[in-house]
């Protein structure tokens, strides 16, 4: 079978003449030799301004040379005439105790010598190209340098030469005070300036920062100092009862984080900045839970790893991660579970570029398979997760396989020539709105796929099979839920007949992040400044995270004997409209003031709350202490196999009339509840017209 990639040509192979490889390879060389033109020019631009330069006449190159000197000539004037103006004080104040005389006879025999060391002394120590612009504390120690070097080599000559007048040491002390205060001046005077205006200012968002350390403390002084700014803090929030009642800034630390309702109320705070990138994931919990309990917008700070890896700068605030909605602790795969599992063994992924499939596929490869095989039907998605494991993992070997499992020779021909020992089954449609438009495809995809996949890997003795589930195959309402209803009951069925496979289901809600999530629709929403769109204020689903969903498919197959379904302990289901409400406090805006919140119903397919098991499904624990297994599966009274042949000679002539008939009179449990009210079925369609339907809008609520 065809891949993505081609075998490397080996040195001095003669291409085929007339082929893509020939073809490509002269482009390369083309593009190549453009590449060189390209440097070779440039390079000879710059001998050719170097051999003008040299032909220039002297003088013009002097005037050149001197014009990029311009800025640091002109400082060193400024500064050497103020070094030369608090001389001339320092002598005149003490005039009043040595007179006139003495103060004319000391400036007409040191003054020169004393500028003159001055500029000698900015010059060598460079504070003539100090900014004036945003100078700091390094700025102010090279200033002392440099005043203190001119006046220790000034009192080292006038205590050696030969002067008729003595220098009384309240001159030097006088003049190095005054110097430093003044060239200080020069430098921090417009930052000053900025800072005072800065500190005034009364207008912008009023905060308060929760974080007192380094990174609290910068972000305070930048938005102290920013006169620009549209931020205001008002208050600084640290646990550390040392830091409370200093200031920062000018900004007074408040209190520790059971203060914040208080600090809220009290300063008329409109958003809360958290500042504490080194924040463990229980602490940021104990932060997010506060701020939601007093209703504020917030934002964060990036964490330290990704300030360390270059992917945020230290003020780069935004919203808080969509995995922090869900506020409980993350679980994570154990690296000696995965490589238990799919260790120096041959894997194969299907749907290997989804939300699920690609974030599987990054743990396998670090786990160091024999081989893995990439499978999808999207060949972006392949391409991109493909790169992705050839740049992280060199050492792999990644094959990637853009194949449609529906497509059952195909299927079959990949299984016999690669006889993967683990296939994880991710690939499937997803989306509730468009399978309720398309429920053919539903059956084409989630059934049929899964089917061949199955048969496949027990045809050529795969060890582990892992079908990927949903909890919308709990007593289904829609089309998609009842697709993945087929294919758990399929699992159990091949479970029983076979000895050598080990057929096993895992089960979970909604995967918080993933392509298409409502968590994620909420996000683009708030990205394009409109409402959030939630169905109903009394729906409820079942979150969970990418890494725990990998974490659940790879303890499965690791626990798996055949025939098992696995769920994962998701706590309680968690409302829709309090999610919207928590997605906008934590992406810094106010529900309903700053985002407004609509509700447009449940769609077609839709339920108010979904569940995790049947009635009669019993959950026991297993090995690991969030994951539980489902026992006393309920067996499907006809072969199941048997019905999805049915359904494939059923899509063979298009007939989805009689697929839909077919399908309401196996689940008749199913078909009352896609009655309407009048007692008619849903989607009573006849032929193609089917997928001519246009969506309706683009759902809020991906339940």
């Amino acid at each position: 079978m065809a891949t993505l990639y081609c075998p490397r040509k080996e040195p001095g192979a003669p291409a085929a003449k007339g082929s893509k490889g020939s073809e490509g390879g002269a482009k390369y060389m083309t593009s190549s030799a453009t590449a060189i033109q390209t440097v070779g020019h440039r390079s000879r631009k710059r001998i050719d301004k170097a051999a003008l330069d040299e032909r220039m006449p002297a003088s013009h190159r002097l005037r050149t040379r001197l014009w990029h000197f311009r800025r640091p000539a002109t400082i060193l004037c400024i500064q050497g005439v103020l070094a030369t103006f608090a001389y001339v004080f320092s002598a005149a104040l003490l005039s009043e105790i040595y007179g006139m005389d003495w103060t004319w006879r000391i400036l007409s025999y040191t003054l020169s010598w004393l500028v003159s060391l001055r500029l000698l002394s900015f010059v060598l120590l460079g504070s003539c190209n100090l900014s004036l612009i945003s100078a700091s504390v390094p700025e102010l120690i090279c200033i002392t340098k440099t005043v203190s070097l001119g006046s220790l080599a000034f009192c080292t000559i006038t205590r050696f030469a030969a002067l008729n007048v003595r220098l009384p040491s309240a001159l030097f002390v006088l003049d190095w005070t005054l110097s430093i205060f003044l060239l200080a001046g020069l430098h921090f005077g417009l930052r000053v300036y900025k800072a005072q205006r800065a500190v005034g200012r009364t207008r912008g968002k009023r905060a308060l920062i929760i974080g007192a350390g380094d990174a609290g403390t910068s972000v305070v002084r930048e938005l102290v100092l920013d006169s620009s700014s549209a931020v205001l803090p008002v208050g600084v929030i640290d646990d550390d009862p040392q830091k409370h009642g200093i200031r920062i800034h000018g900004v007074p630390v408040l209190g520790g984080l059971e203060d914040l309702a208080r600090c809220v109320h009290e300063q008329r705070a409109e958003e809360v900045l958290i500042c504490v990138p080194s924040a463990t994931r229980s602490q940021m919990r104990t932060i997010l839970a506060r701020c939601r309990e007093c209703g504020i917008p917030l934002r964060s700070l990036p964490s330290v790893a990704e300030l360390l890896d270059g992917r945020a700068s230290q003020l780069d605030f935004r919203s808080v991660p969509i995995e922090e909605l869900l506020q409980r602790e993350e679980a994570s795969s154990d690296p000696v579970v995965v490589q238990e599992v799919v260790g120096g063994r041959v894997v194969l992924v299907t749907g290997g570029g989804g939300s699920i499939g690609s974030e599987l596929c990054r743990h396998i490869a670090a786990a160091g398979p024999r081989k893995l095989l990439i499978v999808d039907k999207s060949e972006n998605s392949l391409f991109y997760i493909n790169l992705e494991l050839r740049e992280r993992f060199p050492a792999v070997c990644v094959e990637p396989l853009l194949l449609d499992v529906t497509c059952r020779d195909r299927v079959r021909e990949v299984f016999e020539r690669e006889r993967p020992e683990v296939v994880f089954h991710a690939a499937a449609h997803k989306h509730v709105q468009l399978m309720e438009l398309h429920p053919h495809e539903a059956i084409r995809n989630n059934v049929l796929g899964t089917r061949n996949v199955a048969l496949a890997a027990r045809e050529f003795g795969t060890a582990r099979f892992v079908n990927i589930s949903t909890d919308k195959a709990v007593k289904p309402s829609n089309y998609m839920g009842l697709s993945k209803k087929i294919t758990e009951l399929l699992m159990r069925e091949l479970a029983a007949q076979s000895s050598q496979t080990r057929f096993m289901i895992v089960r979970f809600g909604n995967v918080a992040g993933s392509t298409g999530s409502v968590l994620r629709l909420f996000q683009d929403q708030i990205e394009k400044g409109g409402a959030i769109k939630v169905t109903d204020p009394r729906a409820s689903r079942y979150f969970m995270t990418i890494p725990e969903a990998v974490c659940l498919i790879l303890h499965a197959a690791a626990q798996g004997r055949g025939g098992e379904t696995f769920v994962f302990d998701m706590g309680e289901p968690l409302n829709i409209y309090e999610m919207a409400c928590a997605f906008s406090l934590f992406s810094g805006l106010a529900p309903g003031k700053d985002l407004p919140i609509e509700f447009v119903g449940l769609k077609e397919g839709e339920k108010i709350t979904e569940e995790l098991w049947e009635q009669w499904e019993k959950p026991k624990p297993t090995a690991h202490r969030r994951i539980l297994a489902l026992s006393n599966p309920e067996m499907p009274v006809a072969p199941i196999l048997e019905q999805i042949e049915e359904f494939e000679r059923l899509l063979g002539p298009e007939d989805y009339q009689g697929l839909l008939a077919r399908l309401h009179s196996r689940f008749p449990l199913f078909r009352a509840k896609q009655r309407n009210p009048d007692g008619r079925l849903k989607n009573q369609f006849s032929g193609p017209k089917l997928d001519k339907g246009e969506p309706d809008e683009r759902a809020t609520l991906l339940s």
